[in-house]
Protein backbone atom coordinates (compact mmCIF):
# COMPACT_ATOMS: atom_id res chain seq x y z
CA UNK A 1 0.00 0.00 0.00
CA UNK A 2 2.89 2.36 0.78
CA UNK A 3 4.31 1.83 -2.72
CA UNK A 4 0.97 2.72 -4.30
CA UNK A 5 0.69 5.83 -2.15
CA UNK A 6 4.22 6.91 -3.07
CA UNK A 7 3.52 6.33 -6.78
CA UNK A 8 0.30 8.31 -6.64
CA UNK A 9 2.01 11.08 -4.70
CA UNK A 10 4.82 11.16 -7.25
CA UNK A 11 2.37 11.40 -10.13
CA UNK A 12 0.54 14.22 -8.36
CA UNK A 13 3.80 16.07 -7.70
CA UNK A 14 4.92 15.65 -11.31
CA UNK A 15 1.62 16.95 -12.64
CA UNK A 16 1.39 19.77 -10.12
CA UNK A 17 4.91 21.00 -10.74
CA UNK A 18 4.52 21.09 -14.48
CA UNK A 19 6.56 19.72 -17.32
CA UNK A 20 9.60 21.96 -16.96
CA UNK A 21 11.86 18.99 -16.44
CA UNK A 22 15.09 18.85 -18.37
CA UNK A 23 15.46 16.61 -21.38
CA UNK A 24 17.96 14.44 -19.46
CA UNK A 25 15.15 12.96 -17.38
CA UNK A 26 12.92 12.37 -20.39
CA UNK A 27 15.85 10.74 -22.21
CA UNK A 28 16.62 8.63 -19.14
CA UNK A 29 13.04 7.36 -18.97
CA UNK A 30 12.78 6.78 -22.73
CA UNK A 31 16.04 4.82 -22.73
CA UNK A 32 14.79 2.61 -19.89
CA UNK A 33 11.59 1.84 -21.81
CA UNK A 34 13.47 1.06 -25.02
CA UNK A 35 15.99 -1.21 -23.29
CA UNK A 36 13.26 -3.12 -21.47
CA UNK A 37 11.34 -3.56 -24.73
CA UNK A 38 14.47 -4.79 -26.51
CA UNK A 39 15.14 -7.23 -23.69
CA UNK A 40 11.60 -8.55 -23.85
CA UNK A 41 11.88 -9.49 -27.51
CA UNK A 42 13.63 -12.61 -26.22
CA UNK A 43 11.92 -13.34 -22.87
CA UNK A 44 14.18 -16.32 -22.18
CA UNK A 45 14.02 -18.21 -18.93
CA UNK A 46 12.40 -15.58 -16.74
CA UNK A 47 9.18 -15.00 -18.68
CA UNK A 48 6.85 -17.25 -20.61
CA UNK A 49 6.08 -14.58 -23.20
CA UNK A 50 7.11 -11.20 -24.51
CA UNK A 51 3.86 -9.73 -23.17
CA UNK A 52 4.53 -11.02 -19.64
CA UNK A 53 8.04 -9.58 -19.79
CA UNK A 54 6.75 -6.20 -21.00
CA UNK A 55 4.17 -6.04 -18.20
CA UNK A 56 6.83 -6.77 -15.60
CA UNK A 57 9.83 -4.81 -16.85
CA UNK A 58 8.81 -1.80 -18.93
CA UNK A 59 8.56 1.28 -16.70
CA UNK A 60 4.95 2.43 -16.43
CA UNK A 61 3.79 6.02 -16.81
CA UNK A 62 3.50 6.23 -13.02
CA UNK A 63 7.05 4.93 -12.54
CA UNK A 64 8.36 7.41 -15.10
CA UNK A 65 6.44 10.24 -13.39
CA UNK A 66 7.99 9.19 -10.10
CA UNK A 67 11.48 9.49 -11.61
CA UNK A 68 10.61 12.91 -13.05
CA UNK A 69 9.28 14.10 -9.69
CA UNK A 70 12.35 12.76 -7.90
CA UNK A 71 14.81 14.71 -10.00
CA UNK A 72 12.60 17.79 -10.17
CA UNK A 73 12.38 18.00 -6.38
CA UNK A 74 15.90 17.16 -5.20
CA UNK A 75 18.78 19.53 -5.00
CA UNK A 76 21.98 18.83 -6.86
CA UNK A 77 23.23 18.52 -10.39
CA UNK A 78 22.50 14.99 -11.54
CA UNK A 79 22.77 15.73 -15.25
CA UNK A 80 26.12 13.89 -15.60
CA UNK A 81 24.65 10.86 -13.80
CA UNK A 82 21.57 10.78 -16.01
CA UNK A 83 23.44 11.41 -19.26
CA UNK A 84 25.96 8.66 -18.52
CA UNK A 85 23.28 6.11 -17.64
CA UNK A 86 21.15 7.10 -20.61
CA UNK A 87 24.10 6.62 -22.97
CA UNK A 88 24.86 3.21 -21.48
CA UNK A 89 21.20 2.20 -21.71
CA UNK A 90 20.99 3.33 -25.34
CA UNK A 91 24.06 1.25 -26.17
CA UNK A 92 22.42 -1.72 -24.41
CA UNK A 93 19.29 -1.28 -26.52
CA UNK A 94 21.33 -1.06 -29.73
CA UNK A 95 23.33 -4.13 -28.76
CA UNK A 96 20.21 -6.18 -27.96
CA UNK A 97 18.50 -5.06 -31.15
CA UNK A 98 21.51 -6.12 -33.23
CA UNK A 99 21.40 -9.70 -31.95
CA UNK A 100 19.00 -12.58 -32.49
CA UNK A 101 17.34 -14.40 -29.61
CA UNK A 102 19.61 -17.39 -30.18
CA UNK A 103 22.75 -15.24 -30.29
CA UNK A 104 24.78 -15.97 -27.17
CA UNK A 105 26.41 -12.56 -27.66
CA UNK A 106 23.20 -10.99 -26.22
CA UNK A 107 24.64 -11.92 -22.83
CA UNK A 108 27.63 -9.68 -23.44
CA UNK A 109 25.24 -6.77 -24.01
CA UNK A 110 24.18 -6.94 -20.36
CA UNK A 111 27.72 -7.43 -19.12
CA UNK A 112 28.98 -4.44 -21.10
CA UNK A 113 26.03 -2.36 -19.84
CA UNK A 114 26.78 -3.23 -16.20
CA UNK A 115 30.44 -2.28 -16.69
CA UNK A 116 29.47 1.04 -18.28
CA UNK A 117 27.00 1.94 -15.53
CA UNK A 118 29.63 1.08 -12.93
CA UNK A 119 31.85 3.73 -14.52
CA UNK A 120 29.09 6.38 -14.33
CA UNK A 121 29.00 8.85 -11.44
CA UNK A 122 27.21 7.23 -8.53
CA UNK A 123 24.02 8.71 -7.16
CA UNK A 124 24.05 9.37 -3.42
CA UNK A 125 22.58 6.37 -1.57
CA UNK A 126 19.31 8.14 -0.72
CA UNK A 127 18.77 9.23 -4.33
CA UNK A 128 19.53 5.72 -5.62
CA UNK A 129 17.12 4.25 -3.08
CA UNK A 130 14.34 6.61 -4.16
CA UNK A 131 15.07 5.85 -7.81
CA UNK A 132 14.84 2.12 -7.06
CA UNK A 133 11.55 2.67 -5.25
CA UNK A 134 10.17 4.49 -8.30
CA UNK A 135 10.89 1.46 -10.43
CA UNK A 136 9.46 -1.24 -8.16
Amino acid sequence: MKRLSMSLLSVFVAVATGCGIGPEIDDFNEAAVAAAAAGCECPGLLYSSEEECREDTIPTAAEQACVEALFKNIEGDYEPHLVCRTSATNRLTNCLNSRTCTDVARLTCGIDYADEVEDCPAFPADVQQELNECRT
